[in-house]
C-alpha cells in the first residue's frame, strides 16, 4: 500500500514569524522617540505661551497704571482734555528740540576754548582784547580791544586770520576810535550785537 504525502501543503511549510523581537524593539524605540519629541515640542509651546502671558500681564499693568493716573488726575480736577493738551504740548516741545538739533544750530560741539587759544597765540605787544561775544557755533562773533598804536590793529587782525579756528570768519564791521592815548577797536561778524563780555 502506498501513501502519497504532499509536502507542499501549507501545513507542512515552515511558518515565518511576522513580528520578530528585533522588529518589536525597533518599533518600541520609534514610539518612545516620538513621545519624547512630542513632549519637548509641547514644553516649548508652553514656555512660549508663558512668556506671552508675562508680556500681556506687564502691558496690562502699564495700561492699568496709566488709567489710574488719568482718573486720579480727574479726581484732582484735571480733565482728560487738559491731560491730552498737556501731553500734546510735551510732544510739540520735544519736536521743536529735535528740529533745532537737526538744523545744526548747536554744531559747535568743541566749545570755545580754541577761540581763546587763537586769540592768545596771536599776541601782539601793544594790542589787547577788552571784550568778546561768541553766539551759537560762532555764527555771530564780536571782539573789542585797545591798542597803543593804531597801525598794530590791522596787523593783529591779519594774524588772527591765519589761525585755523578763525579761518573763514568774515568780520563785516571794523571800527576804530581814539580814547585818550589809546585806540579802541571793534570787530563784528554779520548779525553780531554790540554787547560783549568785558
Amino acid at each position: 500500500m502506498r501513501q502519497q504525502v504532499n509536502l507542499y501543503q501549507p501545513i507542512f511549510r515552515r511558518q515565518e514569524k511576522k513580528f520578530s523581537a528585533a522588529a518589536m524593539l525597533q518599533a518600541t524605540g520609534v514610539v518612545v522617540a516620538g513621545v519624547v519629541l512630542l513632549y519637548a515640542y509641547t514644553q516649548w509651546q508652553v514656555s512660549s505661551l508663558r512668556r506671552e502671558v508675562q508680556r500681556a500681564d506687564q502691558q496690562y499693568a502699564t495700561v492699568n497704571k496709566r488709567l489710574t493716573e488719568v482718573f486720579s488726575g480727574q479726581a484732582r480736577g484735571v480733565s482728560i482734555g487738559d491731560e491730552i493738551a498737556r501731553l500734546e504740548r510735551k510732544i510739540a516741545e520735544k519736536q521743536r528740540v529735535q528740529e533745532i538739533m537737526q538744523r545744526g544750530i548747536f554744531s559747535n560741539t568743541l566749545g570755545f576754548s580754541d577761540y581763546f587759544v587763537s586769540f592768545s597765540r596771536q599776541y601782539t605787544p601793544g594790542v589787547w582784547i577788552t571784550g568778546f561775544d561768541i553766539v551759537g557755533g560762532a555764527e555771530q562773533l564780536s571782539l573789542q580791544g585797545r591798542s597803543t598804536n593804531p597801525e598794530l590793529v590791522p596787523r593783529y587782525v591779519q594774524r588772527l586770520s591765519s589761525e585755523k579756528r578763525l579761518a573763514g570768519i568774515e568780520f563785516q564791521v571794523f571800527q576804530m576810535s581814539r580814547a585818550g592815548t589809546y585806540v579802541d577797536f571793534t570787530l563784528k561778524t554779520a548779525g553780531a550785537h554790540a554787547g560783549a563780555t568785558p
